[in-house]
């Protein structure tokens, strides 16, 4: 049963990949530089990086775990990462939606133009040893919150370093992305509300008190209640540190 928690809680989208399961993407990559033209290449030795990866035409990042102060360009012009990113946030994704990854390649210093260029250091990637999207036990994910429930599935991640709230319903096969607004605290109660572009309105109250998740013998600090919509959605909460029972 612990599996299937961790299951919703990845929303089932779990992909390992290695560099040889794909092809070149046919969209080319033409703002992505190719390191031989633009970069002078010192050490290219290879060793592992993890982080938060980020794929679109304007964003081609990587931010180490170790250092997450650390933001990279990255170099993939066999379409190894890009591919596999496509395949993990081919359901219920939101635009440039991070990642975790973990990849082997070197460091090849600044580029000499493009977006590239706007970073201090390039990725080259030459193979990925994993890729999933996030969860509460990912690696220098900067979340506050992330809420669950089932019947009907759903998850939400509250994530300050973004500023967004993003509730993803797995019964409506629907994403929705607010504004990240700071809580209402008090008497052990964290209450957000939110409104987006559309005008849809967000409540989300989380009550400090012992939560069953009912689907397995996993416990949490946190129940939640969650209205969008005038659809009330319930279940239970992990606040960025916390240790389930």
């Amino acid at each position: 049963m612990k599996k299937l928690i961790s299951a919703i809680i990845t929303l089932g989208l779990f992909i390992s990949c290695n560099s040889s399961n794909h092809e070149r993407s046919a969209t080319g990559t033409s703002e992505h530089l190719k390191d031989e033209k633009v970069i002078n290449v010192v050490d290219k030795t290879l060793r592992s990086f993890k982080g938060l990866y980020k794929y679109s035409k304007e964003a081609n990042t990587f931010q180490d775990c170790n250092d997450p102060s650390k933001m990279y360009w990255v170099n993939d012009s066999s379409a190894t990462i890009s591919q596999a990113y496509k395949k993990a946030t081919s359901s219920l994704s939101y635009p440039e939606e991070t990642v975790y990854a973990e990849v082997k390649g070197y460091l090849a210093g600044k580029a000499a133009s493009g977006y590239a260029s706007d970073y201090e250091n390039v990725l080259i990637v030459t193979s990925v040893d994993k890729l999933e999207q996030k969860s509460y036990k990912t690696p220098c994910y900067d979340f506050e919150f992330i809420a669950i429930g089932n019947e009907p599935f759903w998850s939400i991640d509250i994530i300050p370093a973004e500023q967004k709230i993003v509730l993803k319903n797995v019964a409506k096969e629907k994403v929705y992305i607010f504004p990240y607004q700071p809580a209402n605290v008090g008497g052990g109660v964290h209450r957000f509300e939110t409104k987006n572009a559309k005008n849809e309105k967000l409540v989300i109250i989380l009550r400090e008190e012992k939560c069953s998740d009912g689907m397995s013998d996993s416990n949490y600090n946190y129940s939640a209640e969650v209205v969008i919509n005038r659809e009330t959605l319930k279940g239970c909460a992990i606040k960025k540190g916390d240790l389930r029972e």
